[in-house]
């Protein structure tokens, strides 16, 4: 259904570098939040309880621990990934040299005759 409209021949357009730079901060960000939950909760002793924590247990709460993060650093004002995103993106080629040129008019494919 998205594709009602598209013009012809052209795909969605890739995601500029800049853009990329922030899903990768973002990325980075979560996987620091999630080795802090994980270092938080290695930090309260286990043992002495009833019953010892099962593989299956174990799993769900890495699972848990991943998701989490992920959901945190999509809504954290921590600025972490914004900070990485300001010092990396001082690599990257200016906005308007990354845009590419739109394919001059009578260059497609399209036969006519």
């Amino acid at each position: 259904m998205s594709s009602i409209g598209a013009v012809p021949g052209q795909g969605p357009t890739p995601p500029s570098a800049r853009d990329r730079l922030e899903q990768q901060a973002q990325a980075l960000e979560s996987v620091f939040y999630a080795q802090l939950f994980q270092a938080m909760r290695q930090s309260v002793p286990s043992e002495g309880g009833l019953l010892e924590q099962s593989t299956g247990e174990q799993m769900f709460t890495g699972m848990l621990d991943e998701q989490v993060a992920r959901f945190a650093a999509e809504r954290s004002d921590s600025g972490l990934a914004a900070a990485m995103t300001k010092q990396l993106g001082r690599n990257l080629p200016p906005e308007d040299a990354a845009v590419t040129a739109a394919p001059a008019a009578g260059s497609g494919n399209v036969r006519r005759g």
